[in-house]
């Protein structure tokens, strides 16, 4: 996936979880796209801006499996 594609997913995933953590209810489908998060940051060619990857959202020095 391209870093923009990335990006894409990542905020599509984040805009769902926060639309389900407005129910307070931490449930499957948040664990799920939590993990589809850490798999696409596992993947990005990470462009960090001020410690922070401008795709992924990934923080400079952690560790990710790319």
């Amino acid at each position: 996936m391209s870093g923009s594609e990335i990006r894409e997913r990542i905020n599509k995933n984040n805009a769902r979880i926060q639309t389900l953590l407005d129910t307070f209810v931490l449930n499957k489908e948040i664990q799920d796209l939590m993990k589809e998060n850490d798999s696409l940051r596992a993947q990005c060619h990470h462009n960090f801006i001020d410690g922070v990857c401008e795709y992924c959202d990934g923080f400079e020095g952690a560790i990710y499996d790319n």
